[in-house]
């Protein structure tokens, strides 16, 4: 017996995230008002534009440095406190 060959649908890589399709109707059905017709029409760079209009565009993510500085100042695990 031939064993059946997967489906391209089975092949889901595990490391691409799903789009976040919650926070993106908050966004455009909440915060910028939008129809769920208009909204659902809207293709996902008109959707980005129109984002970026309203709220600006989002700061670029910190730096190797900067995160070293960051976790440095704010570490995980507490660090101890000298006793008096």
């Amino acid at each position: 017996m031939a064993r059946k060959k997967p489906s391209a649908a089975a092949a889901v890589t595990p490391s691409v995230a799903a789009f976040p399709w919650g926070p993106a109707m908050r966004a455009g059905l909440g915060r910028l008002h939008l129809a769920p017709d208009a909204f659902w029409r809207l293709t996902l760079p008109e959707l980005a534009a129109a984002l970026e209009g309203a709220f600006g565009i989002a700061p670029e993510p910190p730096g190797r440095a900067r995160l070293e500085r960051l976790m440095t100042l704010f570490p995980d695990t507490p660090q101890e406190t000298p006793t008096p």
